[in-house]
């Protein structure tokens, strides 16, 4: 059977898809350094924190997911048997 998407199976791909997320991330935090806006909270004043945040976030929704597909929505395989 034929795969439809083969794009992630080439190591040259893989490379790239790392190398453009660095780089978004240091484009990120750079342009976040770089603004003087008004902090009205004392998180804003860490650098980098909404980099982190998000990276923290999306760890944290990652394990959820799974947690919850093992134990909540994953049936056993006389399931439907029954």
């Amino acid at each position: 059977m034929k795969k439809e998407f083969e794009w992630f199976d080439k190591p040259e791909n893989i490379w790239k898809l790392k190398v453009y997320g660095l780089l978004t991330l240091l484009v990120t935090v750079a342009a976040e350094l770089m603004g003087t806006g008004d902090s009205t909270h004392q998180w804003d004043k860490i650098p980098g924190f909404y980099a982190m945040f998000g990276f923290i976030s999306c760890v944290v929704l990652i394990v959820l997911s799974k947690f919850l597909g093992k134990w909540w929505l994953k049936k056993g395989e006389e399931y439907y048997d029954e």
